[in-house]
């Protein structure tokens, strides 16, 4: 596999989008509802993207609205928990979920298996990544959505270079958001780095992936994250406006995942077809099987747990296609 180096021009045409959400780690899954929602910009579950970009979307805890945003799929907010609320914004889509709790889904459930832990190196396994990003400049067209070439910076969610390395902050507590880059994957093992920063409790870091196209005007995807204390933790977006999850791996504490602050873990996802296998550190600590969506945009997680906002560090983004895009 060759290895693209910050530049891809087919990348451009894609879309950003970001979503957040309100939520709890213990909502039941809720019926899915493929997103189908325009863009839109108001404090409400919805989500916008933009080409290589994403969109912020934040909705209220109970209940999300959205923000009209640049032009991807309108984002929104909603109060903390393992599951985003909706705002919308279109190119730059930050999205929070309501309540875990308030997750319940009209569909059985899909199955999640842990397995014991396994040492892994996708290098070795798969050789040159098919494309990495370390970081060491600003590489906005990844980032930043065409519409405006520049990162996120709103109520809801920021995006920041600096110092060599990609700060996220969640601006809301207790409350998800996430925004997507510009990468569209099917089949690929996908690596974050993180660095935990100032975090405390269930402040969580992760990645989104298999989401909507940019300007899409809808928010979905899968998503995977570690917290502060060491827990890992999995759910499936299937809308942000209304907030609809479902719960695809419980918050588990793991001894692989280095717990505090100013630590990095390193989160990668093996996803083939509708089987996914979680790592932290090389080690693979859970699987679930799920098959609503088969490809999609990846893209950062963030949840401030505290009265504060909570910033983290992404040093570095690797992925390794697998089989034909």
């Amino acid at each position: 596999m060759k290895r693209i180096v910050f530049v891809l021009p087919v990348l451009a045409l894609l879309a950003l989008g970001a979503c957040t959400l309100r939520m709890s780690a213990t909502d039941t899954p809720t019926a899915i509802v493929l997103a189908t929602q325009a863009p839109g910009e108001t404090l409400a579950p919805v989500v916008s993207e933009v080409a290589p970009v994403e969109t912020v979307a934040s909705v209220a805890p109970p209940t999300p609205t959205v923000e009209p945003m640049p032009t991807e799929i309108p984002p929104t907010d909603a109060p903390i928990s393992p599951s985003p609320s909706p705002a919308a914004q279109e190119v730059q889509a930050a999205a929070t979920q309501a309540p875990t709790s308030q997750a319940t889904d009209s569909q059985a459930a899909p199955t999640a298996t842990l397995v014991p832990g396994t040492a892994f190196d996708p290098n070795t396994a798969y050789g040159t990544p098919t494309y990495e990003n370390p970081m060491e400049f600003p590489n906005y067209w990844e980032w930043a959505p065409p519409e405006t070439d520049t990162l996120p910076n709103n109520e809801r969610i920021r995006l920041q270079f600096k110092d060599g390395q990609l700060y996220v902050t969640g601006k809301r507590p207790e409350f998800s958001t996430w925004w997507f880059s510009s990468h569209f994957l099917s089949d690929a093992y996908m690596q974050l780095t993180f660095n935990t920063e100032d975090c405390s409790g269930d402040d969580a870091y992760g990645m989104i992936f298999r989401g909507p196209q940019h300007l899409a005007g809808v928010s979905y995807g899968y998503v995977v994250y570690f917290t502060c204390d060491g827990n890992m933790g999995a759910f499936r977006l299937d809308d942000a406006q209304p907030w609809d999850i479902a719960a695809l791996l419980d918050e588990e504490g793991f001894s692989a995942i280095n717990t505090g602050p100013g630590e990095q873990n390193v989160l990668g996802v093996h996803a083939v077809g509708d089987q996914f296998d979680i790592y932290a550190n090389g080690v693979k600590v859970a699987s679930f099987q799920d098959d609503h969506f088969e490809k999609g945009r990846m893209g950062v997680f963030v949840r401030a747990a505290n009265s504060n906002a909570y910033t983290y560090r992404v040093t570095n983004l690797a992925y390794w296609v697998l089989g034909a895009e």
